[in-house]
């Protein structure tokens, strides 16, 4: 978010009433919550920990999944020639 919209809403929640602030908390606090997909990850990292397959999981930084455009390519789909060469 810029920071601009942040310094914006901070600037708003101050002219909230109670019953207000107290809805605005209870919306937070659930979107910052973990989520039932999220405790399903961490309980299978936590396994392969502890059988020894693996000693970190590292989490994917946001710099390393750039927004990517496809490349038109004309032809057969590569899983195709793929698949044909390795007859």
């Amino acid at each position: 978010m810029a920071k601009a919209a942040l310094d914006r809403i901070m600037e708003e929640s101050k002219t909230l009433d109670a019953e207000e602030l107290r809805r605005l908390r209870e919306v937070l606090d659930t979107m910052a919550s973990p989520t039932e997909e999220e405790h399903k990850r961490e309980a299978l990292r936590q396994a392969l920990r502890v059988a020894g397959l693996v000693t970190q999981v590292r989490q994917p930084r946001a710099a390393d999944t750039p927004n990517r455009r496809l490349i038109p390519v004309q032809g057969k789909p590569v899983s195709e020639t793929s698949s044909e060469e390795r007859r």
